[in-house]
C-alpha cells in the first residue's frame, strides 16, 4: 500500500492552510491562531510544508525549514509531523522525513535536525527509528505572551 502514498509540496497560505484539519489532531491550536500563525511563518520566507496523499486524502503533513547558524552551517529542520491516526504504521510519516531529508541534501544543507518535546514518547520513538539521536538540549522558558500557551513551562519556571 505505501506505493500509493504520493508526498507533494504545498505552495502558498491557501494551499498550506488546508493542513489544519490533519494538524489539529495533535494541537488544540484554534483555526484563527493557526491562521495568523501560519501567515508570519510563510512571510519569513524560509517555511515550507509537504502532504502526503493516500488515495487522493491528505493523510500526513510536515512543515520545514531552512536556516544558517555558525555551530552547524546550513540546516534543515523538519515541525510538526502529523501522520492521521487512522494510517499511523504504514510508513507515512518516513516518507515525510526522506522527503526532508532529500530536500536538505539537494539544497546543501549540512544537517537535518528535529526539536520534540521530551514527554512525547511517540514522537521521540519516531524520530529514533528514523535516524536521529540525541544531540543536545532544546531549553525553553515562556515569557509573558506564551504564559498561556505554555503553563507547564510557566509551572516549571516558578517550581525552580
Amino acid at each position: 500500500m505505501a506505493s500509493e502514498i504520493e508526498i507533494g509540496e504545498l505552495f502558498g497560505l491557501e494551499e498550506i492552510v488546508a493542513i489544519y484539519p490533519l494538524f489539529r489532531q495533535v494541537s488544540t491550536l484554534d483555526e484563527a491562531s493557526f491562521r495568523a500563525r501560519l501567515s508570519a511563518m510563510c512571510a519569513q520566507g524560509n517555511y515550507r510544508c509537504i502532504a502526503a496523499y493516500l488515495d487522493g486524502r491528505m493523510v500526513g503533513v510536515s512543515g520545514f525549514w531552512t536556516g544558517t547558524q555558525l555551530w552547524c552551517g546550513k540546516y534543515v529542520e523538519a515541525d510538526h509531523v502529523v501522520v492521521d491516526a487512522d494510517v499511523r504504521g504504514m510508513g507515512i510519516g518516513a516518507r515525510l522525513m526522506a522527503w526532508i531529508e532529500a530536500e536538505g541534501e539537494r539544497e546543501g544543507c549540512a544537517l537535518f535536525r528535529i526539536a520534540a518535546v521530551l514527554t512525547n514518547l511517540n514522537a521521540r520513538r519516531f524520530y529514533e527509528r528514523n535516524g536521529f539521536f540525541d544531540d543536545g538540549i532544546l531549553m525553553a522558558k515562556a515569557l509573558s505572551h506564551g504564559a498561556a500557551a505554555f503553563p507547564e513551562y510557566v509551572a516549571q519556571r516558578d517550581h525552580d
